[in-house]
């Protein structure tokens, strides 16, 4: 979702709404939750290589590193490049 309450569906709108953006990074930030009850709750948020559940954010920055673009949380098995190719809009 982009800040502030929108979703973009394509690299045209993205491009509409931050016309300055030449350099774009992408980037995942992993954040702690509490332990699900549900088994496979607890399988889904498992990073894998944290002993903690986390869930994770995708973050799109500028070069001057302005938050663009940050997306819902997601279950954090799902990797940050993965996760870029499963999401159909921010």
């Amino acid at each position: 979702m982009a800040l502030p309450e929108r979703k973009l569906q394509s690299i045209e709108e993205f491009i509409g709404r931050f016309p300055s953006a030449k350099e774009v990074m992408i980037d995942g930030t992993e954040r702690p939750i509490q332990r699900p009850k549900d088994q496979q709750k607890q399988k889904n948020h498992d990073s894998g290589k944290k002993k903690c559940h986390r869930s994770q954010h995708l973050i799109m920055t500028d070069s001057d590193k302005r938050v663009l673009v940050l997306s819902k949380a997601r279950e954090g098995k799902v990797h940050g490049p993965s996760a870029v190719g499963r999401a159909k809009n921010w």
